[in-house]
């Protein structure tokens, strides 16, 4: 299989990619930036082929460069521009152009080449406000209702690859992918807002003596970056699917609350705790309410897909992968 993943050399991109050339898949990574330092060792160590181009998603003409000389099957469709509210603020149009633009470009590029299957990783973000519930999110159940530049483009992206998909049949799938942290997880030009589980990290090596402080527990069904990847592939391969879109979530809720105790446990002297008053707060959780869990029942009833890393497992497999 002949892989390509826009959007490659960032955090999710590297781990489908990690999980791809595992089991032997020749993978094309196309973005703005090259592999971190220590990607290439890793992945020299795994039995696939990589090659890493730089590129914009909106280059008609270097996506099909990369369309023909990997002579691309399957496409994931990572690319994005992961805004915060001050990018919002100075440069809305360059995340219109990235998220919508280049999903278009993208789109058209696998139209003019054989390609099987389409994966556009959409975001649980697309439910917005709606996700403000008890209840599970389902992706027929649960009304989107974005309000972030953010949120609004990916939803427009999704509905924009599964209109295409109708008018050209293209194979087309979207992913929404829930609250993801793990491996390869790192700061770019490209991602403001990172995982709580990495900002509370970084405070754990770069600011030891100072407590980490939470405006709330934090609990949510966090995803780790492998699952993801698991969740991702499963839709790359399947044969026959038979929705359009699918929920990619853990089905485990814990809380960043819990995840500081385990870190304070490898830091010694690290320390947490809660605030109510915002300027006290390190951590960003993502908004100023919890939302609810993703369902996950499609892709578990359709394809077999079952979570692996708890916090348990993701915390152990994380600090092992840091250690190597």
């Amino acid at each position: 299989m002949n892989v390509l993943i826009t959007g490659g050399t960032g955090f999710i991109g590297l781990n489908l990619a990690e999980a791809l050339l595992a089991r032997g898949d020749r993978v094309a990574l196309f973005g703005l930036e090259p592999p971190p330092l220590n990607a290439k060792p890793t992945f020299e160590k795994l039995s696939g082929r990589v090659v890493a181009t730089l590129g914009d998603v909106r280059d008609e003409a270097a996506l099909d460069r990369v369309f023909h000389e990997a002579e691309i099957d399957r496409v994931i469709h990572a690319a994005a521009v992961t805004a915060g509210p001050a990018r919002e603020r100075r440069d809305p149009r360059a995340i219109l152009d990235t998220n919508i633009l280049g999903t278009v470009a993208v789109l058209q590029a696998a139209q003019r080449h054989p390609v099987q299957r389409f994966v556009y990783l959409s975001s649980v973000a697309v439910y917005g406000t709606s996700a403000y519930t008890s209840e599970p999110l389902t992706e027929e159940g649960t009304h989107p209702q974005p309000d972030t530049l953010y949120s609004i483009t990916k939803y427009a992206g999704e509905r924009t690859a599964l209109r295409i998909k109708s008018v050209s049949g293209l194979d087309v799938v979207a992913a929404r992918v829930g609250p993801t942290f793990g491996r390869w997880e790192r700061q770019t030009p490209f991602r403001d807002p990172m995982s709580p589980q990495f900002q509370t990290l970084v405070h754990a090596l770069e600011q030891p003596g100072r407590e980490i402080v939470l405006p709330r527990p934090g609990l949510r069904d966090w995803v780790y970056a492998r699952d993801v990847a698991h969740g991702v592939l499963l839709l790359l391969d399947a044969p026959k699917l038979n929705h359009q879109v699918y929920n990619v979530g853990s089905g485990f809720r814990w809380a960043i609350d819990d995840w500081c105790r385990r870190l304070e446990t490898r830091y010694p002297g690290l320390g947490h705790k809660l605030s109510s008053d915002p300027a006290e707060c390190t951590v960003d959780l993502f908004g100023p309410l919890d939302r609810g869990p993703l369902s996950i029942d499609r892709l578990n009833q359709e394809l077999g897909y079952r979570p692996r890393y708890d916090l348990d497992a993701a915390f152990g497999d994380l600090m092992n992968w840091l250690d190597t």
